[in-house]
């Protein structure tokens, strides 16, 4: 038995730190500010870290026996933004990534992977037509009209926040 050997992550766990890198970079004030530089020469590294950070917040939250709050999300994800990348986001869109995060959270927890393979094949497509450097063209892929400046593609229209057609709030079992 080799101690160098990394601990294996749980799919469960592992579709989950997927699904968050995908979110973040679908959040078109993130990329802009990678693809900017407005972090430093290490921009990358720190939205690579951003993933880590939300990734211990979630696993904090198991620790403790505790239910994820989008709102707490919602911290941090300013925090990190201003900190990081100095930027004070007005937007809103902290709180639809937040909620974002939260529901693939739940969906990897009882093994539901389907979040996080639509933002998977969203991506690749993205990456196939050259896209990825772009949010603009990111956002416009995803069907919005254009960008406004929002530094939001998630705000486009309340449909994209639950396509099943349910209160988004239904489809979570806390137990």
């Amino acid at each position: 038995m080799s101690g160098a050997g990394k601990a294996k992550i749980h799919p469960n766990k592992e579709a989950f730190i997927e699904g968050v890198d995908h979110i973040l970079a679908k959040w078109t004030a993130l990329s802009l500010a990678v693809a900017n530089s407005w972090g430093g020469p290490d921009s990358e590294e720190k939205r690579d870290n951003m993933v880590d950070e939300i990734v211990e917040y979630f696993d904090n939250v198991v620790l403790k026996k505790q239910t994820p709050e989008p709102t707490d999300l919602e911290e941090i994800l300013l925090d990190i933004m201003d900190e990081d990348f100095s930027i004070v986001l007005e937007d809103g869109s902290e709180k639809e990534v937040s909620k974002t995060l939260v529901t693939v959270y739940n969906e990897c927890r009882t093994g539901d992977f389907t979040t996080v393979d639509k933002l998977a094949d969203e991506r690749d497509a993205r990456e196939a037509r050259g896209d990825v450097s772009s949010a603009v063209q990111m956002s416009r892929a995803d069907g919005d009209a254009g960008v406004s400046g929002s530094g939001d593609e998630f705000s486009g229209s309340e449909e994209d926040e639950d396509e099943d057609g349910e209160d988004e709030d239904s489809d979570v079992e806390m137990n």
